[in-house]
């Protein structure tokens, strides 16, 4: 057989592969800038901008032009963290660390199907710790300190198999 028919099939594939991941990284740019609104537009996220492209933003980190992570401790964010940043697929990593979120523990992060690092520590959650916490399955390092949450520490957490 021939490599001349696999050869053309490669070929025309091609700009379609460039095309999906321009679209996704189109989708991810309208994700955070939704974010950013969610979060009350703070004044120390104004590189997130439409004509710049979110892997060049100094708070988010990028692997094969996909967002993994958000890095955004200290930026005196007030808002609770919206469902939205879990359209983010690939997101690995997220920290709000020393904000001044407030609220009980934000289950909308176990819609976050790839987390595996979250810092929530210094921030004014209350409540307890969820006993579902192991719902963020791949999660491998977990810091909630310095909020106040109440009650025992859940059995859950040990279920946390990473």
């Amino acid at each position: 057989m021939s490599p001349l028919p696999f050869l053309i099939l490669l070929l025309i594939s091609l700009p379609f592969q460039v095309i999906s991941q321009n679209h996704s990284t189109a989708d991810e740019h309208t994700i955070l800038l939704k974010l950013k609104q969610q979060l009350g537009n703070p004044p120390s996220l104004q590189s997130w901008n439409s004509t710049s492209s979110p892997c060049d933003w100094p708070e988010i980190v990028c692997t094969g032009n996909s967002v993994t992570e958000i890095l955004l401790p200290s930026k005196n964010i007030t808002q609770k963290i919206p469902a939205t940043i879990c359209d983010l697929k690939n997101l690995t990593t997220l920290n709000l660390g020393d904000n001044f979120i407030s609220g009980e523990f934000p289950r909308q992060l176990y819609n976050c199907t790839k987390l595996q690092v979250l810092n929530l520590s210094l921030n004014h959650f209350v409540g307890p710790i969820p006993d579902d916490i192991d719902r963020i399955s791949g999660l491998r390092f977990l810091r909630l300190g310095y909020n106040n949450f109440s009650g025992d520490i859940p059995p859950a957490i040990g279920r946390l198999s990473e």
